[in-house]
């Protein structure tokens, strides 16, 4: 691996040097982030109350970058490395075409991880984009669907996200990359709308975001459907998703497993200059037909940004709902975010602070997320972060 990462610096230090004669760009750009954090917590209600935190301080991936353009075409090269327990590289080969008034655009991703970590497996998964202005198709892998979450947090850590085994996003629909087709069109300047299909056999995936909960083997696959609209009325823009999946035997055999899914997502901004409050809203249920198991992540956020100047001050409150399994009464979270953000020269600085509270009617957390917080659970954090991109 070390050989594959010496031959990719040499092979892009080779397409600087030429790139005069060939109109290639090369870049290359790094970033690193110090912070400072206080946290405090209790996982359970009569638990002792900890503290932790201090400096601290992360660089950030670097990235070898060189495009080239001609005509109607263009392409783009990327070689990424980042350090996040083991090393991390990605090969990336991006290109745009258009031939009429039709565009195309689609990408190629290899990842290369060191001996110590599982290497990319499978076969080359993508997609295509085609899009004349109007409407856009999407053939294979793509994020079809739009969760539609449209808030903004503090870098204060009291939020949390939904989980599942291959999603962890902010509250909307959990929805994400999935194989299958979609097609949109754009109504006028003010209106579009998405429609998209599912039908693979990548396992343990519904809509990119939700998990087979009904003991589903390999044999099996999954399909769904769903549609994203956006909306711009006067200064609101509204977005949402609804959508809906199930897994299927693929093997011929007549297995009677089962899951069903369904995803629903809101968002709504308002432009009032200055001030831009928004809404995040999501409801997402997973069941299983024969293990009569169930899950379920729903929640709403608020709040709102306030330029003053070219600084940013953050306002953020938010409940999220978590359950798991039939019976089981959902784990309540309570959330608070205060963020303030602006620069100092060329670095960018995040003041925030936030806090979250759990509740628990059956006395202890048993949701997928498994985060350890049971019914009384607090959690509160004070940070700092220094950031710079270079």
């Amino acid at each position: 691996m070390k050989y594959i990462a010496k031959m990719m610096l040499a092979l892009l230090a080779s397409v600087s040097l030429i790139a005069p004669a060939y109109a290639w760009d090369f870049k290359a750009s790094g970033s690193m982030e110090a912070t400072f954090n206080s946290t405090s917590y209790k996982k359970t209600k009569s638990g002792n109350s900890v503290s932790a935190g201090g400096f601290d301080s992360d660089g950030g991936a670097i990235v070898l970058s060189s495009s080239h353009s001609e005509g109607d075409k263009s392409v783009t090269f990327k070689y990424t490395a980042d350090w996040d327990n083991n090393m991390d590289q990605l090969i990336n080969v991006s290109g745009t075409s258009k031939v009429g008034k039709w565009t195309g655009s689609a990408s190629v991703e290899y990842d290369i991880q060191d001996s110590g970590a599982s290497a990319q497996g499978g076969a080359d998964k993508g997609g295509i984009s085609l899009t004349d202005g109007t409407m856009t198709i999407k053939l294979g892998e793509h994020g079809h669907l739009a969760n539609q979450n449209v808030s903004t947090n503090s870098s204060a850590g009291a939020s949390k996200t939904m989980e599942s085994s291959d999603y962890d996003g902010g509250i909307g629909a959990m929805v994400g990359s999935f194989h299958g087709v979609s097609y949109g069109q754009k109504l006028s300047d003010a209106m579009a709308f998405t429609v998209a299909y599912q039908n693979s056999g990548q396992a343990n995936d519904l809509l990119g975001g939700m998990d087979w909960i009904d003991g589903e083997t390999a044999a099996y696959g999954g399909s769904g459907f769903g549609v994203s609209l956006s909306l711009a009325a006067g200064p609101a823009s509204i977005g949402a998703t609804v959508g809906s999946a199930s897994t299927k035997d693929n093997s011929g055999a007549g297995g009677s497993l089962k899951t069903t899914a369904s995803a629903m997502g809101l968002g709504v901004k308002i432009d009032m200059g200055d001030m831009k409050p928004f809404i995040s809203f999501g409801s997402n249920t997973i069941k299983g037909d024969s293990t009569s198991s169930e899950r379920s992540h729903g929640g709403i956020e608020a709040g709102l940004t306030m330029a003053m100047g070219s600084d940013t001050i953050i306002v953020y409150v938010g409940n999220l709902d978590e359950k798991n399994g039939a019976n089981d009464e959902p784990t309540k979270y309570t959330m608070l975010e205060l963020g303030y953000n602006t620069t100092v020269g060329p670095a960018s600085l995040k003041l925030g602070y936030g806090s979250r509270t759990t509740a628990d009617s059956d006395g202890a957390s048993s949701t997928s997320s498994a985060d350890g917080y049971e019914d009384g659970g607090t959690y509160s954090d004070i940070d700092v972060t220094m950031s710079m991109s270079f």
